[in-house]
């Protein structure tokens, strides 16, 4: 949370808050959202203002005529922040992601402004290899939480105040949140009314008429592009202190002395510092960490830091299954077992039935001899066997049993060609009375092997880090724990990995565990039968 640095009046809040920006709400809703169709602008920051000229003939959006934001978009666009979609749409009413406002937002600072960079950062998130620069200078810029931080969600009003904000870089203190004449914040933290608080008196954002915010309300594009066009007018002219961005070559802790680069710098007693993004303490830094601070009356106030990663990125993994029992030699029969019935002599006689073998033509199945007067489930599994084979002639292939223990029908294909896979699919009103379902039961086309699994490690350990790895089958449920150190390799990963399920008694009883540079193999040390493995690995 930023250390806020200038107050804010109860009165300001209070008395002219709504009147004040009441002007800033049109009956159309333009209340200062929006969203930005933006590829990442690769630029890592040059300072300098960069002016894009548009010939006007090319603003051509179909659907932005006459639209309230239809000036305010052209402006965005002229200045390459915001783009239209290749249909030569905006879709202006469209919920901007999470994502899209802060391609908006770092499109525009990197036009404007000197951002921190760091070619060593990774983020663990699921994002399209476009916007891997825009998140990785937002999150290295604090401009945005990781933890708060959902590519593909809908941008909030909320979400967007913080963006705004923290693209301004504030540093700021006593601010009094507590006049906030809003009727529907009452569930907002005390940072999050701060922010908003700040917000508003930057002119950044607005309340609707009926003294609301509706902070969880999603941004339009049109909404975004009102947002980002107000911080445009509010970068570089809004005194927050001077920021000092580099590496720290040297840290002195008694004497209170941080040297970022060749310069030397005193340091606050009351310094507030957070390291990858969570609040911290000044003996915590380290030499060759990034480092944005902060001073004010020569002295370093507040101290952003990372090392070469962040804490919250994630090793990547891929799980893939190898066998699942069978190879490709010999032939395994398809077997379909229904559940446990209340009678097992059912009267079929006015039932349907029908059957398909190997995926070929469904045949029909004459039951009019299953009529309930059978002595037992083995005799209706006798009659249903030779129904079934009257149905399909010199296809018939199917054994027909009944399970007197487990009171269940079996169904059984047999002497199947060897060249394709064998299957049963029973359809019709029959099947409930037997236990039945309408899926397809198939066989394997091999013979008895060991199942097999494997986990690769596809990145070293951007921090350090626990995992839990759960490994579970039709016998056994077992979790391990692997502690991984900042900057592990692969291969280091994949050895710990190992280890920890070697040193689990029931998995390593089960499987053989194998390493093989950044894989680890899992193979089941019984032939011929499909265990339904499950891996699956998650950070603690």
């Amino acid at each position: 949370m930023k250390a806020w640095r200038q107050k804010i009046l109860p009165t300001i809040l209070a008395g002219t808050l709504t009147v004040s920006f009441a002007a800033a709400v049109s009956a159309k809703g333009n209340n200062g959202n929006g969203n930005g169709n933006g590829n990442a602008n690769k630029q890592k920051g040059n300072g300098h203002s960069k002016e894009v000229k548009v010939d006007s003939r090319y603003f051509q959006f179909t659907d932005l005529k006459k639209h309230w934001a239809e000036n305010t978009v052209k402006v965005m666009v002229d200045k390459s922040i915001i783009k239209g979609y290749p249909d030569h749409t905006f879709r202006p009413n469209k919920p901007v992601t999470q994502l899209e406002a802060l391609t908006m937002v770092i499109n525009l600072l990197t036009q404007n402004e000197d951002l921190l960079t760091d070619d060593d950062f990774y983020y663990g998130g699921d994002i399209p290899d476009w916007a891997e620069d825009t998140v990785k200078l937002a999150l290295v810029n604090h401009i945005v939480d990781a933890r708060e931080f959902s590519p593909n969600k809908p941008a909030t009003r909320l979400f967007v105040v913080k963006l705004l904000v923290n693209a301004l870089g504030a540093d700021f203190e006593d601010v009094d949140d507590s006049k906030l004449y809003f009727g529907d914040i009452t569930s907002l933290t005390s940072e999050e009314k701060e922010y908003l608080s700040y917000a508003l008196l930057q002119s950044l954002v607005a309340g609707y008429e009926d003294k609301t915010f509706k902070p969880n309300k999603p941004v339009t594009r049109a909404e975004m592009a009102v947002f980002v066009n107000r911080l445009l007018g509010k970068v570089g002219q809004v005194d927050f202190g001077n920021h000092v961005k580099g590496t720290i070559s040297d840290i002195d802790v008694d004497d209170e002395e941080l040297t970022i680069g060749s310069k030397t710098y005193e340091v606050a007693d009351d310094v507030t510092v957070k390291i990858n993004g969570k609040s911290s303490s000044f003996d915590s830094l380290s030499e060759g960490m990034k480092i944005d601070a902060i001073l004010k009356d020569g002295e370093i106030r507040t101290i952003y830091a990372y090392g070469t990663s962040q804490e919250y990125g994630e090793v990547k993994f891929a799980i893939e299954k190898i066998s699942d029992g069978y190879d490709s030699d010999e032939l395994d029969e398809a077997v379909k077992t229904g559940w446990e019935v209340r009678d097992s002599t059912p009267d079929l006689s006015d039932k349907t039935m029908w059957i398909s073998l190997n995926g070929g033509t469904a045949r029909s199945i004459d039951l009019s001899e299953i009529d309930g007067t059978q002595k037992n489930g083995g005799d209706v599994a006798e009659a249903l066997e030779e129904a079934i084979g009257r149905a399909l002639g010199k296809d018939d292939r199917v054994e027909v049993s009944f399970d007197s223990k487990q009171k269940r029908f079996v169904f059984q294909t047999d002497n199947s060609p060897d060249d394709e896979v064998p299957s049963i699919k029973l359809a019709g009103s029959a099947l409930s009375d037997l236990g039945m379902d309408n899926k397809i039961a198939e066989g394997h086309l091999g013979k008895d092997a060991a199942e097999a699994w494997k986990i690769t490690v596809k990145s070293k350990a951007p921090a350090d880090q626990k995992y839990i790895i759960k490994v579970e089958d039709e016998h056994l449920e077992e979790t391990v724990e692997v502690n991984v150190d900042d900057n592990d390799t692969a291969e280091e990963i994949a050895d710990k990995i190992a280890d920890a399920l070697k040193d689990n008694n029931e998995i390593y009883r089960a499987y053989k565990v194998e390493v093989d540079d950044e894989t680890v193999t899992l193979t089941s040390r019984e032939n011929g039968e499909d265990l339904g493995l499950e891996i699956k690995i998650s950070k603690k």
